[in-house]
C-alpha cells in the first residue's frame, strides 16, 4: 500500500475505508487543543476519483432520507435557505427527501412551527429534548433513527429509503460533487456504507467544562474512541446498518454524550459483529477555527463537499456558485456574508 502525505494533514482510514482525495478536516486533540493538528494521508491505490474533478454533468443522487437537525428557535428564514440548498443538491429529481428534525415541546415557538409545517410539510416532530450537552443530541439522533427504522412499517415514502443522512442546518453541501460521489459509492457498496468527513480515533475528553466532555459513565473505556465521521457536516449510513443499530439495541446500549463519537462506536460494534462496513471519506470541514477552513479562492479550487458552521446567507451564496458551476467564480464574497463566530 502506497501512502501519500497530503499537505499538513494525515487521514487514518479504518478497515474497508475509501479515502477520497481533495480536502481534509483536521481535529484538535480532545476537541479542546486548537494548536494541535493530526496529520492526514491518502491511499493512492484505493482512493476514489469521484471527488477529484468538478463535473459539468452529474449522476442523479441515490434514494435517500436526509434528517436536517434544527431547533425550535431557528428562524423559518434560515430553514428556507436550507430548503433551497437541498433542492439544488437533489437537482429536483425527488431522490432526496429532506425533513427538519424538531423536538416536541409546548413553548412560544409552537404556533409558528405548526404554521411552517402547514406550508411546507417537511418538519419531523419527535419526542426528544433540544440541546447538545448531557447526551441530548445523541438521544435526538437515536429518536430519528428509530423513526427511520419504523418507516418501513409505516410505509412513509420520505423516510422509507435505502440511505439515511444526518446533517446540521448550518452545513453547505456541494451538490455536483455530492451527487456523483454518493451515487458511485452506493453503486459500488450497496447499503454497507458509512460516508462522511473523517473524525480520527482519539482519547475521550474528560474535562467537565468542555463542550465535548465525555463522562466515564457514558464511555468508561480507557482506550481511544474508534474512528468516526463528524456530526455537524453530516454522515450517511445504509438502511440495513441503521436497522441493526436500532433493532439490536446497539444505540441504546452505547449512549455516549458526543453524538458523532456515539455513531462511530455503533458502527464499530457492527464491525465486531461481522458486518463489512465500507467507509467513504468526504472532503469537508467542521468550520471551526482549529480546522483552518478555506474561505478564499476560486470555485474550481474550493475543496469541500460538506462545509459546516456557516450562516444561511453564506450557504445561499455557495448554492448559487454550485448551481452555475463557474470554475473562475470567487468564493470570498460568500464567506463575508454574516460570518459566524469561530
Amino acid at each position: 500500500m502506497i501512502w501519500i502525505v497530503a499537505g499538513l494533514c494525515l487521514l487514518i482510514a479504518p478497515t474497508n475505508a475509501v479515502v477520497l482525495r481533495g480536502g481534509s478536516s483536521a481535529l484538535p486533540m480532545n476537541r479542546s487543543e486548537p494548536e494541535m493538528h493530526i496529520p492526514v494521508a491518502v491511499d493512492s491505490q484505493n482512493a476514489s476519483d469521484v471527488f477529484t474533478n468538478r463535473p459539468s454533468v452529474t449522476a442523479p443522487p441515490p434514494s435517500m432520507f436526509v434528517a436536517v437537525f434544527t431547533t425550535r428557535s431557528t428562524s423559518v428564514v434560515k430553514r428556507d435557505s436550507i430548503r433551497k440548498l437541498w433542492q439544488e443538491v437533489d437537482a429536483w429529481t425527488g431522490n432526496i427527501c429532506t425533513r427538519f428534525v424538531v423536538c416536541n415541546r409546548n413553548d412560544n415557538f409552537e404556533q409558528s412551527l405548526l404554521a411552517e409545517q402547514s406550508t411546507h410539510k417537511d418538519l419531523l416532530f419527535l419526542d426528544c429534548e433540544e440541546g447538545y450537552a448531557d447526551g441530548l443530541l445523541t438521544k435526538k439522533v437515536i429518536a430519528t433513527m428509530k423513526k427511520y427504522h419504523e418507516s418501513s412499517l409505516l410505509s412513509d415514502p420520505c423516510l422509507n429509503r435505502p440511505y439515511f443522512m444526518k446533517v446540521d442546518d448550518d452545513t453547505f453541501v456541494a451538490g455536483h460533487h455530492f451527487r456523483n460521489a454518493v451515487a458511485n459509492a452506493a453503486n459500488m457498496y450497496g447499503e454497507a456504507l458509512y460516508i462522511g468527513v473523517d473524525l480520527p480515533a482519539q482519547p475521550a475528553n474528560r474535562n467537565p467544562k468542555s463542550n465535548w466532555y465525555e463522562p466515564l459513565s457514558a464511555w468508561p473505556n480507557n482506550t481511544d474512541y474508534p474512528p468516526a465521521m463528524y456530526g455537524g457536516p453530516g454522515y450517511i449510513l445504509g438502511r440495513s446498518m441503521v436497522q441493526r443499530i436500532v433493532a439490536e439495541g446497539i444505540a441504546d446500549s452505547n449512549m455516549l454524550w458526543n453524538e458523532d463519537r456515539a455513531v462511530g462506536v455503533w458502527v464499530n460494534t457492527l464491525q465486531t459483529l461481522g458486518v463489512a462496513v465500507n467507509w467513504v471519506h468526504i472532503p469537508g470541514s467542521n468550520g471551526f477555527f482549529w480546522d483552518a477552513p478555506i474561505k478564499t479562492g476560486v470555485w474550481a479550487q474550493y475543496p469541500y463537499v460538506l462545509h459546516h458552521h456557516l450562516s444561511h446567507a453564506c450557504i445561499l451564496c455557495l448554492v448559487g456558485l454550485d448551481w452555475t458551476n463557474n470554475p473562475a467564480a470567487l468564493i470570498n464574497p460568500c464567506f463575508q456574508l454574516e460570518p459566524l463566530p469561530e
